[in-house]
């Protein structure tokens, strides 16, 4: 947020405490109309919660995005990340002079990425959204077993 500061000079008159908090009464309101501003032309982006769970053979994400259709979530993976993007809209009735008293809940464009270190088998991936929790379940490579190569030698003729 940022705050003006003015420089005002006072007299002494009978009026001056009256006229004093006059001007901080119109501080107050500069500065609230100032950060109502800024909160109604902030970045709407958000960030949704998200869970990563991992075991040897199973990476999952889950991801909370309540109030949202199946429909309006992107899910990419690409080579080393898991992509999650999409945008949760407000679509309540707007009534006439009905004004936010508490305002927690977010709204707009978000995106999660989870960097994904190990390899993954892509045609197992399995992706689930139900009440409002969406789970991606990524299947691991199994660690091949090391096997022994038998090293072939040719007898050279003396």
């Amino acid at each position: 947020m940022r705050m003006r500061y003015r420089y005002v000079a006072y007299r002494s008159s009978d009026g001056a405490q009256k006229h004093l908090e006059q001007h901080y009464r119109q501080l107050l309101n500069d500065a609230l109309r100032q950060n109502q501003q800024a909160f109604l032309h902030r970045s709407t982006a958000w960030q949704p919660m998200a869970d990563i769970l991992e075991s040897p053979d199973l990476l999952r994400v889950k991801i909370e995005l309540a109030g949202m259709k199946d429909d309006e979530i992107d899910v990419t993976l690409y080579e080393d990340a898991l992509v999650i993007s999409g945008e949760r809209r407000d679509v309540q009735n707007v009534h006439e002079g009905l004004n936010y008293h508490e305002a927690q809940i977010r709204y707009g464009p978000f995106r999660v990425e989870v960097f994904i270190s190990t390899p993954i088998m892509r045609d197992a991936i399995t992706a689930t959204y139900e009440n409002g929790m969406l789970s991606v379940d990524l299947p691991k490579l199994s660690a091949q077993k090391a096997h022994s190569v038998h090293i072939h030698v040719p007898q050279t003729k003396e």
